[in-house]
C-alpha cells in the first residue's frame, strides 16, 4: 500500500505541490491528471525517492521511504519515466537485467532467479521476440513495454509511470494499458500514471486523483469516471 500524508513537493524547498494525502492499495490502477507543468512529474519523482519531499511523508507498507537505503527503497517501488536515457547500443535483455540490480553483490553477479524473474518479465510484457534487438532498433510502444518488463523484472509491489502511453499511437497505446491493467490486477500491484490520454486509460482505472490548476489535489468522485463527466469535473475544479 503506498500512502502519501501532507506531502509538499517541490525543488530547494520550494514547494509545488502541497497537502497531498491519499492511500493505494494492491491491485489498483490509479491515474494522476492534471495539466502539463502543474506538477505531476515532480510529485511522482517524488513518490519514486528521486526528489526528496519538500514536508510530509511518503510510506508503503508504513515504512518511510526516505528512511530507507536506495537497494531497500529499490525493492519497494519502481518508476517507468520516458524521458530517461540508456545506451542506445543494449539489448532490450540488457535493459532489463538492470530491474535486478537491487537484488545483486557488489559485482552486480545475477543469481538463477534473477535470470527466471528476467525472463518472466520478458514474457509478461510480450516482448520475448525482441529480447536480442538493440533499443534503438525497436520502436516507442515496444521500447515502452521493455521498460515496464524493467519494472517487473524489479519485482516491486509499487510501480510509478509518467506518461506511458505519450507518443504511441491507438494500437501500441491499448496494448500497453491492457499489460498494465493486468499487472495491476493478475499480480496485484500498486500503479500510479500520470496521463493525458484520459479517453484510452480510464476503461482500465479503478480511480483517478486531480491536480487542479489551483494547485489543489483530489480524488475524482467515482460517479464522474467516464469521459465526459471527468471533464466537466476537472472544469470546475
Amino acid at each position: 500500500m503506498l500512502t502519501a500524508t501532507d506531502l509538499s513537493v517541490g525543488y530547494q524547498q520550494r514547494a509545488l505541490l502541497s497537502g497531498i494525502r491519499f492511500t493505494a492499495g494492491s491491485g489498483q490502477l490509479i491515474l494522476l491528471l492534471g495539466i502539463n507543468g502543474i506538477g505531476k512529474s515532480t510529485l511522482l519523482r517524488t513518490l519514486c525517492g528521486l526528489l526528496p519531499p519538500v514536508a510530509g511523508q511518503v510510506q508503503i507498507d508504513g515504512r518511510d521511504i526516505s528512511a530507507l537505503s536506495p537497494p531497500d527503497r529499490a525493492r519497494l517501488i519502481s518508476g517507468v519515466f520516458t524521458g530517461r536515457d540508456f545506451d542506445p547500443f543494449i539489448t532490450i535483455r540488457e535493459l532489463v537485467t538492470l530491474g535486478r540490480y537491487p537484488y545483486t553483490d557488489w559485482a552486480a553477479r545475477l543469481s538463477a532467479s534473477d535470470t527466471t524473474a528476467i525472463e518472466r518479465a520478458i514474457e509478461i510484457a510480450g516482448i520475448s521476440h525482441l529480447a536480442h534487438k538493440k533499443i534503438n532498433h525497436v520502436s516507442d510502444g515496444e521500447r515502452q513495454k521493455a521498460l515496464i518488463a524493467k519494472s517487473i523484472a524489479q519485482d516491486t509491489p509499487v510501480i510509478i509511470m509518467d506518461e506511458p502511453t505519450a507518443f504511441l499511437d491507438y494500437k501500441n497505446k491499448a496494448e500497453l494499458l491492457r499489460t498494465i491493467r493486468m499487472l495491476a490486477t493478475d499480480h496485484t500491484k500498486t500503479i500510479l500514471l500520470s496521463t493525458h490520454d484520459i479517453s484510452a486509460a480510464l476503461p482500465y482505472s479503478d480511480r483517478a486523483y486531480l491536480i487542479a490548476e489551483s494547485g489543489t489535489f483530489h480524488e475524482v468522485a467515482a460517479g464522474t469516471l467516464d469521459e465526459s463527466g471527468l471533464k466537466a469535473y476537472m472544469e470546475a475544479h
